[in-house]
């Protein structure tokens, strides 16, 4: 499976920095400075960061204007870090249309349930991919805590800039490229599911019976006809992607849960890009919008490789 990406660049407006804290109260000493300057040039302040450090940031600054709240990710996004930041990238691109350039602090924290720091290398290096073209400055703070090998890397390989202790933001010279990255800590596959509730193969001539058969699924599980139709799509355009990129079969298999449907494509071929449609596509380009028309177009999608080919994961949660 090969994902095009677009041939032409949108401006790079994205200023990613990080930045270290050791305890509580040492996170509030590195955050306030940032968020009280960026609310002095009347910039608005988005928090990705735990309730009682949101708390605790609203409590020492005493004004609550220009800061928002940021909800966690659902749950059923734990894990792939490219998911994370998709709905992040999509929750960010609405708030700077109407307010323009924003600051966002974000926390990791050391006992955020259901994630695992090699998730973290993922998620900040889909970052850098996501929202490149966004009016945006993040500062993301790392406990000392955890400054394993995994999240040095983190740090070091995803962030151009640095925050030193006393405050000194400064160059990265150990900043990587998103691709070059993911080459040393590959994405991750997500958990298995078990045995899939329905499974077959298909090739180009064979996507009408495929889109049928998810069709049927998502009635089975009883989602809205709007997001049955999104769903079917997003399908599609991955299958479609496996048997043009791939080749010319793919699988699907599918799993009916309580409240969701999961689909997974599958194909022989390569991955070119490891965080193939965060990025949107530009006006002009003429490939590279499949992927990123089904990350809109579901609740979750993510993308893996291994020695057997490429595996693109979707999922549509009843709501």
């Amino acid at each position: 499976m090969r994902f095009e990406n677009t041939r032409t660049a949108l401006p790079r407006l994205f200023t990613h920095r990080a930045a270290y804290y050791t305890d509580a109260e040492n996170l509030l000493a590195v955050a306030v400075p940032l968020v009280e300057q960026a609310l002095r040039q009347e910039m608005p302040v988005a928090l990705i960061v735990s309730p009682q450090t949101e708390r605790r940031l609203r409590e020492a600054l005493g004004s609550t204007g220009g800061l928002i709240h940021m909800p966690p990710p659902e749950p059923w996004l734990r894990g792939s870090g490219q998911a994370v930041v998709t709905q992040r990238a999509r929750e960010l691109r609405e708030l700077t249309d109407w307010a323009g350039p924003v600051t966002v602090v974000a926390e990791h924290h050391p006992h955020r349930p259901g994630v695992e720091p090699a998730a973290w290398i993922e998620a900040d290096a889909a970052l850098n991919v996501a929202l490149a073209s966004l009016p945006i400055t993040m500062t993301c703070l790392y406990p000392t805590g955890l400054e394993t090998k995994t999240v040095t890397a983190a740090v070091q390989w995803n962030h151009p800039h640095l925050i030193d202790p006393d405050g000194t933001v400064r160059d990265n010279p150990d900043v990587r490229q998103p691709s070059d990255v993911l080459v040393m800590y590959p994405v991750n596959a997500p958990a298995r599911l078990g045995a899939p509730d329905r499974e077959l193969s298909f090739t180009p001539w064979q996507l009408i019976e495929l889109r049928s058969a998810v069709g049927e699924a998502t009635e089975a599980v009883g989602l809205r006809a709007d997001q049955a139709e999104d769903f079917v799509l997003a399908v599609n355009e991955v299958a479609s992607n496996a048997v043009e990129h791939g080749y010319g079969v793919g699988q699907l298999q599918m799993w009916q849960q309580s409240d969701r449907l999961v689909c997974e494509v599958h194909d022989g071929g390569t991955l070119d890009e490891p965080l193939p449609g965060l990025r949107p596509p530009h006006p002009s380009a003429p490939r590279g919008r499949g992927i990123w028309i089904a990350r809109q177009l579901c609740d979750l999608l993510h993308v893996w490789s291994d020695a057997q080919g490429t595996h693109v994961r979707l999922q549509a949660a009843r709501n």
